[in-house]
């Protein structure tokens, strides 16, 4: 017996869409504010890891709804105790625009204020202040992320300077303004993410197009290794009356920690797993999300699912460690969250089961590996071998990348390696380093048009 899977609505009911798109609209708007330029968070050796114009961009193009700035102290405080907005509908992270003391006093600017956000030196944002107030730093990084003590489900050791989410949120300055963004001069993407930004009304709208009623979303912050590609064709077997329609991959593009891949070859690697045949290009689109990842597991999973809901996705596949960096959280904390629920982060039931919760289905998945007896990639489970499997290492993968080693193609394809020199070429090394992150802090992702304001 089959049944019709209907696409869910975005989270919280409606699309946030808070982008001008008549440059004179934007002129009239900002005119006469004052005018603070954006800077990157810097943690304490100076290099960047965070710049919040990609969390303005993620929340105006509807990505992050139903949130539509930056939190007031009340809803920060709601979301690092409950999960949850003060509309209710749950949410993980605070979403914060931090100013330092020195640009605070300089602005002059009180509760009421409209002020301009310059970006690259050019217009690109107002902020409608509707609240100013300070947050210790230290304190929000350690309850963003919880703690052994108050979350001991899935919380193993306590997050310090080696955790690249808790540094951007201990590295932010005091003073916040909380109120709504709107984006008054419509940024360009520059190439290659140009062809991969994809906000969620037109993701939708693509989907429609190509007649995917179903869809299942991978993240990746990586390029893909063959257990990726596995994960991806399996995953979307999802136990429904048919296999989904449609696979997403959902990149994250912004600061990431040394020794990921840079964004240009994550997002050209997918795209080769499709140009290689490897998936069927029907079925799969590589797309983006523009968020400085905060490594988070349990809390980045519900990001991701809020995120994907919104595209359109009625599917989410969910591995072991998913977004996860180190050993903080026990490494099937996601599927905890999604299988059971976490009390101590505010959620009894899994999330699709709350009020004000998510409606995308969550798809949890185990582990694939090489099995040399089988001679096949093997899944958790399917054959008796696991003392002989070889596990997909990326760690592994990478070293063997950066030695100039070119992988065995059961385990990395061709034509993926190919696009990961190509980009080691153009910045010198294969990975993260602070050189690159400090060189993509100038450029960006966006270009913006002049306007004389």
């Amino acid at each position: 017996m089959s049944f019709r899977i209907e696409r869910p609505e975005p989270h919280g009911g409606r699309l946030i869409e808070r982008v001008v798109t008549d440059p004179a609209r934007g002129k009239k708007m900002a005119k006469g504010c004052p005018a603070l330029d954006i800077k990157p968070t810097l943690d304490e050796n100076g290099v960047p890891v965070r710049n919040v114009y990609r969390e303005i961009m993620s929340v105006c193009y509807g990505f992050f709804s139903p949130v539509e700035g930056s939190m007031k102290e009340a809803e920060l405080a709601r979301v690092l105790k409950e999960r949850r907005l003060l509309n209710d509908w749950i949410f993980p992270y605070p979403i914060l625009f931090d100013v330092s003391e020195e640009d605070h006093k300089k602005l002059g600017v009180t509760a009421g204020d409209r002020i301009l956000l310059r970006l690259k030196g050019e217009p690109f944002a107002i902020l409608d202040i509707e609240e100013i107030y300070r947050i210790d730093p230290l304190e929000v990084a350690t309850k963003t992320f919880g703690t052994p003590e108050d979350n001991p489900e899935v919380v193993k050791e306590a997050f310090n300077k080696k955790h690249p989410g808790w540094v951007i949120y201990k590295s932010m300055h005091p003073v916040i303004y909380a109120g709504k963004f709107t984006i008054i001069n419509e940024p360009k993407l520059r190439p290659p993410f140009d062809r991969f930004w994809f906000p969620p009304r037109k993701c939708r709208e693509e989907f429609d197009r190509r007649g995917w009623r179903t869809v299942i979303a991978h993240q990746t912050r990586n390029v893909p290794h063959v257990g990726h590609e596995f994960l991806m064709k399996n995953a979307a077997y999802t136990g429904d009356s048919e296999p989904c329609h449609g696979i997403l991959v959902n990149a994250i593009i912004g600061v990431k920690r040394k020794g990921d891949y840079p964004d240009e070859a994550i997002v050209e690697g997918h795209e080769a797993v499709n140009l290689g045949g490897y998936i069927k290009p029907e079925r799969h689109m590589v797309s983006i999300l523009l968020w400085d990842m905060r490594y988070g597991n349990p809390l980045e999973s519900m990001l991701h699912g809020i995120v994907r809901q919104n595209m359109g996705c009625t599917h989410h596949m969910f591995g072991r460690d998913h977004a996860a960096v180190g050993e903080y959280y026990d490494m099937w904390a996601t599927q905890i969250l999604w299988g059971k629920g976490i009390p101590s982060f505010g959620f009894p039931k899994p999330i699709t089961e709350v009020p004000y919760g998510l409606k995308i289905r969550p798809q949890n998945m185990l582990e694939f590996w090489y099995c040399p007896k089988c001679g096949e990639i093997a899944y958790s489970g399917n054959c008796n071998h696991s003392k002989e499997k070889q596990k997909f290492s990326g760690s592994f993968i990478r070293g063997m990348v950066s030695e100039g080693v070119f992988p065995p193609p059961v385990i990395f394809r061709p034509e993926v390696y190919k696009v990961a020199v190509k980009w080691w070429k153009v910045f010198g090394y294969p990975f993260v380093t602070p050189k690159y992150l400090i060189a993509r802090e100038k450029e960006l992702e966006v270009d913006l048009p002049h306007m004389d304001v």
